[in-house]
């Protein structure tokens, strides 16, 4: 376990809840936590400073977590933020919401919530064969709405890239998040490359109303760049259609 005393050993010690804080992020949005969004960036602000000193995956225990709490209470003096008890206490905080997170079945509930929406929309009998069809494809991307986006964006929505067998299609408003006409509308996708689009899911990136890309500050600049991302990057176009879509992402996806 590291403790501060540690800490120039760590600089690669981030990386752990780095790999989490997405979907602990969402975890919280999901369960409604809190009625400020800031709250929860501050819960991810106070781990990833914590996590600097002290390994946070999915393997952390109640023991570990315990342990954690004293040794922040122990070197107070040490640090240059959190050095206070309410500081801990804040920290605390964090931590038992994230070990509430580790032991949860959250990924497991909202697996099977999708399968559950698939399945109330090929029972539905308000819903052709052909719509249930294109319904649950474009959960992955595919059949008519990965075409749709094709033909509205031609390529890439941002780079421009026009090798379609690499694009993904996805949607801005998650497909579980969404009703079956906002799943099949042409506004709630964009048409992306594999990177730009796993930052998009992950709510590492966004788009504001003027489609200018948004960087989150919880994910290493140098990152970024080595993922191709530049801060000059922007939607090919943007229309009306996609302003609401884009809000929901920024309200309620972005880190």
């Amino acid at each position: 376990m590291k403790t501060m005393s540690d800490k120039h050993s760590t600089i690669y010690l981030e990386q752990y809840f780095i790999n989490e804080q997405s979907d602990f992020y969402n975890y919280l949005i999901d369960k409604n936590e809190f009625k400020n969004k800031q709250t929860y960036r501050d819960y991810i602000t106070r781990l990833r400073y914590v996590s600097r000193f002290y390994r946070l995956d999915n393997t952390i225990t109640e023991e570990v977590i315990q342990f954690i709490i004293e040794d922040l209470k122990r070197t107070m003096s040490e640090r240059d933020r959190y050095n206070s008890p309410s500081g801990v206490r804040d920290i605390a905080s964090g931590l038992k919401k994230y070990i509430q997170y580790i032991q949860s079945d959250y990924r497991k509930k909202l697996y099977n919530s999708i399968l559950k929406d698939e399945s109330s929309v090929m029972v539905s009998p308000t819903i052709d064969v052909t719509e249930k069809e294109a319904i649950i494809k474009s959960r992955i991307g595919q059949g008519l709405f990965r075409q749709k986006l094709i033909d509205y964006w031609h390529g890439c929505s941002v780079t421009q890239c026009q090798t379609q067998s690499i694009l993904l299609a996805s949607h801005i408003c998650p497909w579980h998040k969404s009703n079956n006409t906002q799943r099949l509308d042409v506004f709630n996708g964009l048409l992306l490359i594999p990177n730009l689009d796993k930052l998009f899911d992950k709510g590492y990136i966004s788009f504001d109303n003027k489609g200018r890309i948004i960087q989150s500050t919880f994910l290493p600049q140098n990152e970024y760049s080595l993922l191709g991302v530049r801060q000059n990057m922007r939607l090919a176009h943007i229309e009306s259609g996609h302003l609401p879509y884009l809000k929901y992402h920024r309200n309620n996806c972005f880190l």
